[in-house]
């Protein structure tokens, strides 16, 4: 093997600077970096890192053509299979997918693939833009919920020619997308992918709950109903205390940071200073880290994540861990909330929590915490994020994972409430799953055979 260089670094906002506003701290790469880092992929074959993605994006093809200046075709051949990489190169924890397979990075960094991603969509949205979807529509489907695996679904049947309306029971479409923070997902990303959406013919019905499947499919004539419920309930422990005001969970805190005014839901109001509060998140996911990330550009006087495991068994991406402490969060690892007190008997004021020690491990694979006897301590807090992970408000849904295909018949289902919480690209994958086991059974397929 050649000699490999050393791996690109791209332009990021120094730390200082990003505390103190919401712009996307990584900028990404220039033309120039773009195709530097891309020289050092050695363009495998039975390349692990296409094994490793979601999507099944042929890595090496797309790269190839970059290594070769042409930044169109490689988006081109990146869109046969990713329905939305400008959100995905962002999103997706790389070093556990793709760059955490790249056979360059057995001995030295890996190739920088989101990064590479991201610089080719991003080159490539512009020149797509005004794709439109067929002008006769042959079948018309629903979609309940508007998250990673409806949008999937309903850009595949648009650009087939088929009429989908997204049902969003929350002011805007975009599901989890529309509460990640704008320093990791800038809004007009998010909205030029609705807008794409909305030029292929797709439609949008937001503030509009679905309680009853079989309304769509014999009261409004739909064809085929996808459900794409996300897993939006969060996980609230049965601790003392835990229904002190100044208690939220991570979905209420990043909805009332990042909306504002009339687009807020259930009477919440905006949440703009956290000058000279403690605040105190629980948890070790990536919701967790957006809420640590949030409460320092809010002015959190002290934001502090207790994690009841340690550093390494974390279950979200390290490279939001890395930039949390760069950013001024303090951690305080295997310790665990027991309970939460008010000094004024209405707001909590402090946290209860007890050490932890790692014992054999669970059905996660990562090794269980248990208390260490006699290790209580308290630690302080005007404000108590809950980032411990969401639930299926519906039950899980069961499918054929092949086609996507519940027992009831026109009925498909795929991402969060099928699987539980999942990543933007595997929400997506299960999107374009259901999305062609409709088209097979627009086709005359049996029901059966699809439910399998």
């Amino acid at each position: 093997m050649a000699e490999v260089k050393p791996r690109i670094r791209p332009r990021v906002q120094p730390p200082p600077a990003r505390r103190r506003n919401f712009d996307e701290v990584v900028q990404g790469y220039t033309a120039e970096e773009a195709l530097a880092e891309a020289q050092r992929c050695i363009l495998c074959r039975n390349a692990r890192c296409q094994t490793a993605c979601p999507l099944t994006n042929q890595i090496p093809r797309w790269i190839a053509e970059l290594q070769q200046g042409r930044p169109q075709e490689a988006y081109r051949i990146l869109r046969e299979t990713s329905p939305m990489p400008e959100l995905c190169s962002r999103l997706c924890p790389q070093e556990r997918l793709c760059e955490g397979s790249c056979a360059i990075g057995i001995k030295h960094e890996p190739v920088a693939i989101g990064l590479l991603e991201r610089f080719v969509s991003d080159q490539g949205r512009a020149a797509a833009a005004g794709e439109n979807g067929a002008t006769s529509p042959s079948k018309r489907v629903a979609a309940v919920g508007s998250g990673p695996a409806s949008l999937a679904l309903a850009q595949c049947l648009a650009r087939a020619g088929q009429a989908v309306t997204v049902f969003e029971r929350w002011p805007h479409p975009g599901g989890v997308l529309r509460w990640i923070p704008r320093f990791k997902l800038p809004r007009e990303i998010l909205e030029a992918h609705l807008d794409g959406l909305t030029a292929l013919g797709v439609a949008f019905r937001e503030k509009t709950e679905i309680r009853e499947v079989q309304q769509l499919l014999t009261g409004e004539g739909f064809d085929a109903v996808f459900l794409g419920i996300g897993a939006s309930r969060p996980s609230v422990p049965n601790l003392p205390g835990v229904s002190l005001e100044g208690i939220l969970s991570s979905t209420e805190f990043l909805v009332r940071s990042c909306w504002g005014g009339p687009d807020l839901p259930n009477g919440w109001q905006p949440i703009t200073d956290l000058a000279g509060r403690r605040v105190v998140v629980l948890g070790g996911g990536d919701s967790a880290m957006d809420c640590v990330r949030t409460a320092i550009r809010l002015g959190g006087a002290q934001v502090t994540c207790l994690y009841r495991r340690d550093e390494a068994n974390m279950p979200g991406s390290r490279k939001e861990v890395k930039a949390a402490r760069e950013e001024g969060a303090e951690f305080q690892f295997l310790a665990s909330p027991a309970a939460f007190h008010s000094a004024d008997g209405r707001s909590v004021s402090r946290v209860e929590c007890l050490r932890m020690e790692l014992g054999a491990p669970d059905a996660s694979g990562r090794r269980s915490p248990q208390p260490v006897a006699g290790s209580a301590f308290e630690t302080e807090a005007e404000l108590v994020v809950l980032a411990f992970g969401y639930e299926v408000e519906t039950g899980a849904v069961k499918i054929n994972p092949a086609t996507g295909a519940t027992r009831e018949q026109g009925v498909f289902a795929g991402g969060d409430c099928v699987t539980g919480p999942s990543l933007v690209s595997t929400a997506a994958r299960a999107g374009l799953t259901a999305a062609r086991g409709m088209l097979r059974y627009f086709a005359g397929e049996p029901w059966d055979a699809l439910a399998g």
